[in-house]
């Protein structure tokens, strides 16, 4: 008999705290035991391998204006790898005890009058239920989840890489579903968090030469881990704005200048800063696109004249869907994204640490060893 008790990192409080206090987050998370409920038709119980950090759970822990709406006490974590323990009553099909899987983190309502469902696109269900937001997620040790959720390991998947499928799928659905790169390309990304540098690194893999912008206490960390994947890199302040760096000359690796003019063909955004938004729109050559990836704590003030005058495309990117995951895991296993260069990992007992080093962005992207 297994008598392991299982446990999970539950956000509890809502108090707001800035960055700087990373060790804070205690304050508003606690590590709790937890107690599975009876399976119902359709669900599984999964063991949770490897969950990542999201900045969605950085956020929610900093309890930013933005994820307001999760109701605590909650069981957070939604970029996960599993594995299939048990099964309730019902069909499964080619399921199985011991499969591998990453969980879709955004499940529709999958009724038959919903436009999105009835395409695939639960993403975009207004009554979809996430992973570790409305329901408890990916920071327990098990999971009780809807088989629907389920998508099956491609072969050669490492578990531990296995955890960043989810953020790549999101990524996936803005470069292949929003952004025509086309090879000679001058790419943009602003924000060089996971999901810029992962934005950073299939914008190149479909032929554009990519810069990827950040502030000075990026310079250290995110920005050099860019360097030294030979990926363009800006360093942005007060005194000199993104279009002001672009109009000095931004230079790649060749010594060859980027952009045209101070102009690029495509920018995405995924720093999740209003003002970095409000800015960058000035970079992007007229008619082109403008991809937004990240999400605000409140409300951006666009200059919707010039947008209109330059006839400039914005498009927006929320989540993704299981053809996203079944692409992320390919790319994961082919090395089209280079998991291990970006990852820092940390066993479940040290989770509180790997939260203030996210918070603090110490590293990249933390993904915890949960069993």
């Amino acid at each position: 008999m297994n008598n392991k008790i299982i446990k999970g990192f539950s956000l509890h409080g809502s108090e707001r705290f800035h960055p700087g206090e990373a060790e804070a987050v205690k304050r508003n998370t606690f590590i709790v035991e937890m107690e599975m409920p009876e399976l119902k038709e359709g669900e599984i119980l999964a063991e949770t391998l490897y969950t990542a950090i999201c900045e969605s759970d950085v956020n929610a822990t900093l309890c930013k204006p933005n994820f307001d709406w999760i109701q605590r006490p909650k069981v957070i974590g939604h970029e996960c790898s599993a594995k299939i323990l048990k099964f309730g009553p019902g069909n499964y099909g080619s399921l199985k005890v011991g499969d591998l899987f990453n969980p879709v983190a955004q499940l529709g309502c999958r009724k038959k009058d919903c436009p999105a469902c009835r395409s695939g696109k639960w993403n975009l269900c207004p009554d979809k239920v996430i992973l570790g937001y409305h329901k408890n997620g990916a920071f327990g040790q098990q999971m009780v989840l809807e088989s629907d959720r389920v998508v099956p390991f491609t072969g050669g998947l490492n578990p531990e890489f296995g955890a960043i499928v989810e953020p790549l799928s999101v990524v996936v659905n803005a470069i292949y579903s929003k952004c025509d790169i086309k090879p000679g390309m001058d790419v943009l990304v602003t924000g060089c968090g996971i999901m810029g540098l992962m934005a950073a690194e299939l914008a190149r893999a479909a032929g554009a030469r990519v810069a990827i912008a950040g502030i000075e206490q990026d310079r250290n960390v995110r920005l050099k881990a860019a360097r030294k994947r030979n990926i363009t890199t800006v360093v942005v302040s007060p005194e000199k704005n993104l279009l002001t760096r672009l109009n000095e000359g931004v230079r790649d690796g060749q010594g060859l200048l980027f952009g045209t003019k101070g102009k690029v063909d495509l920018l995405i955004e995924c720093s999740g800063v209003p003002q970095a938004l409000a800015e960058a729109i000035y970079t992007v050559k007229p008619e082109h696109d403008v991809c937004l990836i990240a999400t605000y704590p409140n409300d951006v003030e666009l200059d919707m004249t010039y947008i209109t005058r330059q006839s400039l495309n914005i498009k927006g990117v929320t989540g993704s869907h299981r053809e996203h995951f079944m692409i992320a895991q390919k790319l994961l296993v082919q090395g089209a994204f280079p998991a291990a260069h970006y990852i820092n990992l940390y066993d479940f007992n040290h989770i509180n640490e790997a939260f203030a080093d996210s918070i603090q962005t110490k590293i990249i992207k933390a993904v915890i060893k949960m069993n």
